[in-house]
């Protein structure tokens, strides 16, 4: 099962492999027309409370909202191994799961930066020990790895 996620990207920084969108529209908005995975999107209410941030929290309060609110919503009863089992047999190998947020490229939790497909990496990472980094791939298959906050210390607050 290793090998089945190899890692997470944006629709702008994949330029080949095996791709798979995690967003609600499959990545249509963003140009992205490939094979996607709607049931790990997040949901509308949720997006446009991230969006619209009514609350006024900061990046930090309002991540952590979003992580609890997705978790509850997606994650909480996910069996991963199942997940990984169904994205094999769906979609293959070498998995690259997208979203359209483009990557921090640090380790500082920014609003601007955040995306759910990084929290499903981390969470995948909890349950399995699989370890899922954010990447770029260029059109000849080379990759290159970004630096990502951690978010498996809130998810492991709400896996207890």
């Amino acid at each position: 099962m290793k090998n089945i996620i190899i890692g997470t990207s944006c629709y702008q920084n994949a330029k080949s492999g095996n791709t798979v969108s995690i967003t609600g529209d499959g990545g249509n908005a963003w140009g992205y027309y490939g094979p996607a995975y709607k049931k790990l999107a997040p949901s509308w209410k949720l997006y446009e409370y991230w969006r619209d941030n009514p609350d006024d929290l900061s990046d930090v309060k309002l991540i952590e909202y979003y992580i609890q609110e997705y978790f509850n919503h997606r994650l909480a009863n996910l069996n991963t191994k199942e997940l990984l089992y169904e994205f094999k047999e769906r979609f293959g190998k070498e998995i690259i799961l997208l979203c359209h947020e483009l990557p921090s490229n640090s380790n500082i939790m920014t609003k601007q930066n955040f995306c759910h497909r990084r929290v499903d990496a981390d969470f995948i990472e909890l349950t399995t020990g699989i370890v899922i980094p954010e990447i770029t791939i260029d059109e000849q298959g080379k990759t290159t790895l970004q630096k990502q906050p951690d978010y498996k210390p809130m998810l492991k607050r709400l896996m207890k």
